[in-house]
């Protein structure tokens, strides 16, 4: 049973959230006295909480859909209950917002922030395209947000998470654009009909995303178009923390090669005409936030 519970929080996501934690108090504070403040380790112990209500909230409201792709999974496998997930969710929440406020007024408010956040979007946001995918981004960033807020520094952080929220917009929209070739008629009525036709059936009408044609060329490139963007926007600002002063001359030599990578998976997705092409575009987005977490770090010390 107490398996079951640790496999609803899914650890190992939480241990990643725990780790930005880390990296945004790194980043502001030496790392002889990172280890011994006791601030960084509280709020990683309270990310790691939130992290794992968010996962089990997100099992609870999934429980129906679970049971046929997911089995085995710790509701519809039954070694949790339906209700005893959902009261261990909000346990979760309420002693990883509990921590956060022992730290300052600033890390109980993103705790709080993120708790509400991570129950809308398992309720209402997952399956809406680009607002979920914007709740996505800014969680994955925030763990540096909150890293930096535990040792009252934010401004590297803040850099740090708009570049994370930029480049992981990209990515997610290009995952969106690995999945459409599986089902376009699906693809066409989630977003053309909702969204575009919504809000501008002009535009709808112009680009075939009326319902009445079948034209999806025109909203992939336009969805390309938009991850492109966030990549572009992500390389323009990037230098600021080495012409802010606030980073070495390190980062910018680890920053080169993650803006490269970040150029080459825009091309890439410009140029997609099938899955694979968007699946490598992902791969390469990934290595070039991996890069630009490297390049913070190392222009933290050089």
């Amino acid at each position: 049973m107490v398996l079951g519970y640790i496999r609803l929080m899914r650890p190992l996501n939480c241990l990643m959230t725990a780790v930005s934690v880390f990296i945004g108090g790194l980043i502001v504070s030496p790392v002889a006295d990172i280890f011994s403040a006791e601030r960084i380790w509280l709020a990683m112990l309270a990310a790691f909480l939130i992290s794992g209500a968010g996962n089990a909230i997100n099992d609870y409201v999934d429980v129906e859909a679970d049971k046929i792709n997911r089995p085995k999974r710790p509701i519809p496998s039954g070694r949790v209950s339906k209700n005893s997930a959902l009261i261990f969710s909000l346990l979760l929440f309420l002693i990883g917002i509990f921590l956060a406020g022992i730290i300052n007024y600033v890390t109980f408010a993103i705790a709080i922030i993120n708790s509400l956040l991570l129950i809308v979007y398992s309720t209402h946001l997952q399956n809406k395209l680009l607002l979920g995918n914007m709740s996505i981004s800014y969680l994955v960033a925030s763990g540096f947000l909150f890293g930096g807020a535990a040792l009252n520094n934010l401004l590297l952080p803040i850099l740090l998470a708009l570049l994370a929220v930029l480049s992981n917009m990209a990515r997610e929209i290009v995952k969106d654009l690995e999945d459409i070739e599986g089902d376009r008629k699906s693809f066409l009525k989630r977003i053309a009909k909702k969204a575009i036709k919504a809000v501008a059936p002009s535009i709808a009408e112009r680009f075939g995303l009326d319902g009445k044609s079948a034209r999806l060329k025109y909203s992939t490139g336009a969805l390309s178009a938009l991850a492109v963007v966030f990549l572009l926007l992500a390389i323009a600002i990037s230098p600021l923390p080495y012409l802010l002063n606030v980073l070495g001359i390190g980062y910018v030599f680890v920053l080169v090669l993650a803006d490269l990578v970040f150029l080459v998976a825009a091309v890439i997705t410009v140029k997609a005409t099938a899955k694979r092409h968007y699946h490598r575009a992902s791969k390469m987005i990934k290595l070039g936030m991996l890069l630009g977490l490297v390049a913070f770090i190392v222009g933290a010390f050089f």
